[in-house]
């Protein structure tokens, strides 16, 4: 298991996993995004012992989300003066944005899956795009046992994304950030006014569609951001990822993994392309790991599909 981790991420953040190293040095290392290539997003699963976890302040807002609880623990947390005593039960959700100074955080029993989930600053950053001003998180925010739906759900694909990787998962993790970001700013919109915030419509016209498109065509075998694909259709990400959906029906994430698979499946077809080098077109960070998305497409391996088309 390693010692240290590290991670490179857009945003001008260079080590959101860092803090996991120094709040759970006693947690065993499950998954971890460290090298995924994700931007604006890191993430880790955790099994967490029974015992104290040291005191800290957060430098990015953390979403943690108990993956498997125990039965009859709690976690209790004080954060900025704040004590909250929460259940550890599976599906539980903690909110903890950056800034909080948590001088005790106890674990009753131990914890087998925990994700963990950070946002930089910086992701603050592409929400601004859209408002007046650079909006944060308050101290308000500091929250335990949060009954979420949408968050739940995210943190259910962050999971998955983590355990097995897809194709267009660091574009899909991309949009989640950003849709993760722009939610929690609605929850503490909603917190401190009554008045709610009306959501932002609309998909791209088809020039704009088509132009997007044909740049993924041309970079499907290069790492694309959403802020490339934004620049291209001269939005800003916030707004070109929802009108993006809107328009095709999937997320760019999406989008961009099912082309890549039907790239991978033309290479097999025409060429004798090694699978190792037609995994790495495809941005996957490893051979078993194209394998395994591209039989979830086809239903059958890279191998198998080879051998069928060319017999």
């Amino acid at each position: 298991m390693p010692e240290r981790l590290s991670t490179s991420l857009e945003y001008g953040v260079e080590s959101l996993l860092d803090h996991g190293v120094m709040k759970f040095p006693k947690a065993g290392l499950l998954a971890t995004s460290e090298s995924r290539s994700w931007n604006g997003i890191a993430a880790e699963l955790r099994a967490h012992p029974a015992g104290e976890i040291p005191d800290i302040c957060a430098q990015q807002t953390e979403i943690t989300f108990a993956v498997h609880g125990s039965a009859g623990g709690s976690v209790q947390r004080r954060g900025n003066g704040q004590l909250q005593i929460t259940p550890s039960r599976t599906g539980t959700i903690w909110l903890c944005p950056s800034g909080i100074q948590e001088d005790h955080i106890r674990i009753t029993e131990n914890i087998p899956e925990v994700l963990h989930v950070y946002l930089p600053p910086s992701q603050l950053d592409i929400r601004s795009e859209s408002t007046s001003h650079r909006p944060e998180f308050g101290e308000a925010f500091y929250r335990a046992g949060l009954e979420d739906e949408f968050v739940r759900q995210i943190c259910l694909r962050i999971v998955a994304e983590l355990r097995e990787e897809t194709s267009g998962g660091a574009l899909l993790m991309e949009h989640l950030a950003m849709a993760l970001t722009a939610h929690l700013f609605d929850l503490s919109d909603r917190a401190s006014r009554s008045a709610p915030r009306s959501p932002e419509t609309g998909a791209l016209d088809r020039r704009r569609l088509r132009r997007v498109c044909d740049y993924i065509e041309t970079h499907w075998d290069s790492e694309l951001s959403i802020a490339d694909l934004a620049s291209v259709a001269c939005l800003s990400r916030y707004h070109f990822s929802r009108a993006f959906t809107a328009a095709t029906g999937e997320t760019p994430g999406r989008y961009i993994g099912r082309r890549r698979l039907e790239h991978a499946a033309e290479l097999l077809r025409r060429t004798d392309i090694s699978l190792t080098d037609i995994a790495a077109l495809c941005c996957f960070s490893s051979q078993t790991a194209f394998a395994k998305a591209f039989r979830r497409r086809f239903q059958q391996t890279p191998g198998a599909f080879r051998r069928r088309v060319r017999a």
